[in-house]
């Protein structure tokens, strides 16, 4: 996601529509299947639709396509596939009132309580009549409808884009009072979904996983964090590891009375 996003001055010249702009990230993206399923009649009625996008581009691309094998998708759920994200950044691509919708939200007097549900109203998108019912191209319908973004994605946007962009944006404006503003709601986000990471984190460095204490988005971007730093570069039974002796440091410069830190 990162190459297509770094190819964006290629690709963001005018499209006719959502499926153009699909069918042309597809295409560079490496993520079109060359054959139909032959058995999700759906699915290949779409994707003949996307080819006769593509296939009017393909030579104008050509030098930019990236191959198939930069994508990872083991471990992923269907419903998170990288072909679904990319319909859902198409469409945030199209939307002109995306960036007044987010600087509305993020002036807006909101209660904790409802941060989650008011950013999901900013950037929820209409309902795409193939990417509601499907997960992939070759995925058989889905049982019911499935909104492109939903609840548990958009703490992951809000603690990871979405407030870290609007309080860079206050500080170069020199708006402290939004920075403070922002600061709050990062600290208040509650909690996202946890996953494998968050499990091991706990269970090497706090010896259980407990969810009990771990109540905020914050609390969980720590705790990667100092896996990213320390666990990263320690093997699986924390040989070498520097993080104990940081934290004893730490401990004991808070234990000193101030005239002797100082």
């Amino acid at each position: 996601m990162q190459r297509l996003a770094e190819l964006r001055s290629r690709w963001l010249s005018p499209v006719s529509g959502p499926l153009a702009l699909q069918a042309r990230l597809y295409g560079i993206g490496g993520l079109l299947p060359n054959e139909l399923t032959r058995s999700e009649i759906r699915a290949d009625q779409y994707l003949r639709r996307v080819w006769d996008n593509w296939w009017r581009e393909q030579d104008a691309f050509g030098d930019c396509v990236l191959p198939r094998n930069l994508w990872r998708f083991h471990g992923l759920r269907p419903i998170n596939h990288p072909q679904r994200r990319i319909a859902l950044a198409s469409a945030w691509t199209l939307a002109a009132d995306l960036p007044a919708k987010l600087e509305r939200w993020c002036t807006a007097s909101i209660p904790d309580s409802g941060l989650a549900r008011t950013l999901l109203e900013s950037l929820q998108v209409e309902p795409d009549e193939f990417w509601a019912w499907h997960s992939t191209f070759r995925s058989a319908r889905l049982r019911q409808a499935q909104p492109l973004l939903g609840p548990g994605r958009v703490t992951d946007l809000a603690v990871n884009v979405v407030l870290p962009w609007l309080w860079s944006r206050a500080e170069e404006g020199k708006n402290e009072v939004l920075q403070e503003s922002l600061e709050h709601r990062y600290f208040a986000w509650p909690a996202a979904e946890d996953n494998a990471l968050l499990r091991l984190a706990r269970k090497r460095l706090l010896g259980q996983g407990s969810l009990r204490w771990m109540r905020k988005a914050a609390l969980q971007q720590g705790l990667i964090q100092v896996t990213r730093d320390f666990c990263d570069h320690s093997n699986s039974i924390c040989e070498q590891c520097q993080f104990p002796a940081l934290v004893e440091d730490l401990c004991r410069a808070k234990s000193q009375p101030a005239a002797l830190t100082s």
